[in-house]
């Protein structure tokens, strides 16, 4: 009988790949404002258990990697307890930052059990990325920073999410890792944006499909890893189900990946391709940041459009054939 499901590559996180990492968010608060969070859609659960509880349950799943998250994890009171603990469990302790809070005295006091980090900047303009993220970092402060983090021997990747008229050329690709290479980070991710069209930055197009870089990353692979002036890089291309600029598989048979949260519950998240259906209560503040023209009808638009399933998917959750969202489960 002929195998129903689009089978994804076999390096893609949905078809396999990373399955010793797991997520960890743990803590719903950001100070950041970026347009595309992942967690816009996400679980929000109301409880918020204690860092040590997060912690055993993370230790619990005997995954070896566990990367903590947020929210804007570094705004956790108990980060450092988190990391040591993870640590003395025999966890690789990695964190992706906005990188708000790193100072050199930060670092020393709170890094000690991480072994590599990730500093999300998303232009080679510092200015550039307050107007796209909200958070003014200081340029002395990072550079300190990563010097401290060196010292400590934990690993340094920038993550870029390219975005129109931001990152968006060759040029301003080769200034970002310029720029990189000079403030001492070890290597770098520039990745495509889920569910924004308005500012999707075809990576393949842009640079014409060299590098495996293709334009179906769900049957030929969306992570390539290459060394470009010296630098490590890893593109991170979205298929289908995160934006509708690229092919949509029918049926596509996904691996689970486990996240957990910080109400301490472990959920099995996956890419998909539509957010949950907008509340009412959503909708209402949508309507008023229009209103105030903090938001444009263009940008409402595009939330409604991708706050409603599908109804030509067939990716829905086998328990309750609804959508889910990449890192949500079935809690109906």
């Amino acid at each position: 009988m002929a195998n129903p499901f689009s089978v994804p590559h076999s390096k893609n996180f949905c078809g396999g790949n990373f399955q010793d990492w797991l997520e960890v968010n743990i803590i719903d608060k950001c100070n950041g404002r970026c347009t595309w969070c992942v967690e816009k859609y996400g679980i929000h659960p109301k409880h918020h258990a204690d860092w040590k509880t997060i912690c055993n349950v993370a230790i619990a799943t005997e995954k070896r990697n566990v990367i903590l998250l947020g929210g804007e994890p570094t705004l956790h009171p108990d980060f450092s307890r988190i990391a040591n603990y993870l640590a003395k469990h025999k966890r690789n302790v990695w964190a992706t930052t906005n990188g708000s809070l790193l100072t050199r005295r930060w670092v020393r006091e709170n890094m000690g059990g991480v072994c590599g980090i990730n500093i999300s900047i998303h232009n080679y303009d510092f200015a550039q990325n307050y107007v796209v993220t909200g958070i003014q970092l200081n340029e002395h402060n990072i550079i300190r920073a990563i010097s401290e983090l060196r010292a400590m021997k934990i690993k340094i990747r920038f993550n870029c999410n390219c975005i129109k008229g931001q990152i968006d050329s060759v040029e301003k690709i080769y200034k970002y890792i310029y720029m990189a290479i000079e403030l001492g980070a070890d290597s770098i991710r520039f990745s495509e944006l889920k569910h924004d069209n308005k500012n999707f930055v075809d990576l393949a197009k842009l640079l014409e499909h060299k590098y495996g870089l293709n334009s179906d990353p769900y049957r030929f692979g969306c992570n390539q890893n290459v060394t470009i002036e010296g630098m490590p890089i890893n593109f991170r291309q979205m298929c289908g189900m995160q934006t509708n600029l690229r092919p949509c598989p029918k049926n596509p048979k996904i691996i689970k990946k486990q996240v957990l949260y910080y109400d301490g519950k472990i959920y099995d998240g996956w890419q998909q391709k539509r957010g949950p259906r907008m509340t009412k209560e959503e909708l209402i503040k949508l309507l008023f940041e229009v209103q105030d023209e903090t938001k444009t009808i263009a940008d409402a638009v595009e939330v409604i459009l991708n706050s409603v399933p599908n109804p030509k998917s067939k990716e829905s959750c086998k328990e309750c054939s609804r959508i889910h969202y990449y890192g949500s489960s079935c809690q109906y």
